[in-house]
């Protein structure tokens, strides 16, 4: 028994040594250590400017059918940012929240150490966002507005990856998300006040929009 499972042990460590040494790796996780993307729209208090940085903004497993073939899985860490500037009185508060899931299919050139790339993904975005403002001792009018956010498209990228090692690499990707959306607005006015004087304005919206995520460099793993 105890030679069967040598046997066995050393057959399957000849099998990995030999995948290794031929490149035949069929996964892959890369790490989107730091990323340049595009701010959220209707969002300026929180993002200062057009694009801001996302440290680990994303993890993708793929798995390869051969050299040039794979189908890919990326999911976004996701956002959610919030500011708090009331004082006294008045109130002046809001949050945003945001979640990216993408899988596509991904094509790679003639593997080298220097190796470009193209993927098409099946993008999903859920947001939300709350702002209330308002108060005070004279007025007291408090406004709300809420929105909910879904989006379904595509987003075609293209990419390079870097072989430092045997089976690691490094990366950088662009990529455009061409997404329709669908958006709910909900804008909210009352006072303070014993008898009940809320008003709701319920809005919906559906259009399609453009947002280019200049780069994301990428540490790579393939097993």
């Amino acid at each position: 028994m105890k030679k069967i499972l040598f046997t066995f042990c050393l057959l399957f460590i000849l099998k990995i040594g030999y995948s290794q040494n031929s490149n035949d790796y069929k996964n892959e996780i890369s790490i989107g250590v730091i990323n340049l993307t595009k701010s959220p729209k209707n969002q300026e208090i929180l993002f200062k400017n057009s694009n801001y940085l996302v440290p680990f903004s994303n993890l993708t497993y793929k798995r390869f059918f051969n050299e040039r073939n794979a189908i890919r899985l990326t999911f976004y860490r996701p956002i959610n940012k919030s500011y708090d500037n009331s004082g006294g009185s008045l109130v002046y508060k809001g949050e945003y929240k945001e979640q990216v899931l993408k899988m596509g299919y991904e094509y790679i050139f003639k593997q080298k150490r220097l190796t470009p790339y193209f993927a098409i993904d099946f993008s999903y975005l859920k947001s939300s966002s709350f702002r209330e403002a308002g108060g005070g001792i004279i007025a007291g009018n408090y406004n709300i507005i809420e929105n909910e956010i879904k989006g379904f498209g595509l987003s075609p990228t293209i990419g390079i990856n870097y072989k430092i090692f045997k089976s690691i690499y490094i990366g950088f990707e662009s990529n455009l998300n061409i997404l329709k959306f669908n958006e709910e607005k909900i804008t909210s006015t009352y006072q303070i006040s014993t008898e009940p004087n809320e008003i709701r304005i319920t809005e919906k919206d559906d259009y399609l929009e453009y947002i280019f995520n200049p780069v994301v460099f990428l540490i790579k793993f393939k097993f």
